[in-house]
């Protein structure tokens, strides 16, 4: 007997809802992290109101140079309309806690053997011949030629969903905020991935990046 095509389509839609069930509920939902996203929103508005002031850049554009212009007049804007930006003014204590406690738990044991792998993907920290100088700071940029890490699938689900022009980048042990679109470091959080030792997991750093240097409190 055939099975007929509208039970399999009722059975995928029943499949999809269950999945949107499971990434709400996994989510970080909570009080600070709704003001994570509250703050998130408002950089990305700024960042919005400084693009309309930069050189005009087509979606379709793919002249380098011209994107250059366009990246490095936004950076340049970013970084004088948030002067007096420090660290913590995302990541601020209460949801910098939430975000440590989450991770360790996707990173630590067995479990978190596969995702400790994926941190370590792209990571500046892991490159054999080094990168450029990367100043760990607010409002700096990350360097064009540097790698970017992989981000575990399993945190991207557990953290609160970023706004389009934001992302969660590892850069060593420490979590960034990168804004995808200027390249500068918006935020971070200083060694939250545990180091392995001798079969017990702790909070510690990945080795640093060739010409890592970290500038904050």
């Amino acid at each position: 007997m055939r099975r007929q095509p509208h039970r399999v389509v009722l059975r995928l839609e029943f499949l999809g809802l269950l999945l949107v069930a499971f990434v709400r509920f996994a989510r970080a939902d909570t009080d600070n992290a709704k003001e994570f996203i509250v703050r998130a929103k408002a950089y990305v508005e700024l960042q919005k109101q400084v693009s309309s002031k930069a050189p005009p850049l087509a979606t379709t554009e793919v002249d380098p140079a011209k994107i250059a212009i366009h990246t490095k007049a936004l950076a340049n804007g970013i970084q004088q309309s948030r002067a007096n930006a420090k660290q913590g003014d995302l990541f601020f204590p209460q949801v910098s806690q939430e975000f440590r406690e989450i991770i360790r738990k996707e990173l630590q044991g067995k479990k978190g053997a596969a995702p400790r792998k994926t941190v370590k993907t792209g990571n500046p920290a892991e490159e054999e011949a080094g990168v450029a100088k990367i100043v760990l700071a607010v409002n700096t940029p990350y360097p064009d030629k540097a790698p970017r890490s992989s981000v575990p699938a399993i945190i991207l689900l557990s953290l609160p969903e970023l706004p389009k022009g934001l992302e969660y980048r590892f850069l060593g042990g420490h979590l960034i905020l990168l804004d995808s679109m200027s390249n500068l470091i918006v935020d971070y959080l200083p060694d939250v991935v545990p180091k392995v030792t001798g079969g017990e997991i702790q909070t510690g750093r990945l080795k640093s990046p060739t010409g890592l240097r970290v500038v904050g409190p």
